[in-house]
């Protein structure tokens, strides 16, 4: 007997089981307390993560009201191009669940031996959170990238070679000039 074809309801809920459940083991992992760019004391529960909700939505216009960004992409126009790819990686990270720290979206390679985290942003104004949302969000991609059965994370074309050195610093990171991503292999 075969199995049924998933209909495309039954893969976003699947999908987004498995996007909540790696937002909870990475968050779980979390050292209860974190030091962040400035040395100042982060607790963990006053971290949270989340999908690009409505109220993520919100505070992403008003960094693009803010003149302070340094690619200036517009995420309802980003959402808009993932929302029908159920596999996608979507994560808004927030600091005492009332400021947006940063959002990540992107999706699985053709063949789904790969995820591309294709947008990265930090709030642009600034939080208590600066130093440790690129950490988190690969944390949390990650997880999510195993759980697909992806073997590598990638963050696709840094914005500037700052933003790749900085990328480059976090442990196992490569970096391929041809396709202008930095990766790390999950095996």
């Amino acid at each position: 007997m075969s199995a049924q074809p998933q209909t495309y309801t039954q893969a976003k809920h699947r999908y987004e089981q498995l996007r909540q459940t790696s937002f909870e083991a990475a968050h779980d992992a979390l050292p209860s307390v974190m030091p962040n760019k400035r040395g100042m004391a982060i607790l963990k529960q006053s971290v949270s993560f989340d999908h690009l909700t409505f109220q993520a939505q919100h505070q992403l216009r008003n960094w693009e009201k803010s003149g302070l960004r340094r690619v200036a992409w517009d995420w309802d126009e980003v959402r808009k191009k993932y929302i029908a790819h159920p596999k996608r990686f979507e994560l808004s990270i927030w600091y005492r669940d009332l400021t947006l720290a940063g959002v990540s979206i992107g999706k699985p390679t053709r063949g789904g031996g790969k995820l591309r985290l294709d947008y990265l942003e930090s709030a642009p104004m600034g939080t208590d959170l600066d130093g440790l949302v690129t950490d988190m969000t690969v944390a949390a991609g990650i997880l999510y990238a195993r759980s697909i059965g992806a073997a590598q994370i990638r963050i696709m074309k840094p914005v500037n070679s700052g933003v790749r050195d900085y990328y480059l610093s976090k442990p196992g990171f490569s970096y391929n000039e041809r396709g202008n991503f930095c990766f790390r292999d999950l095996i």
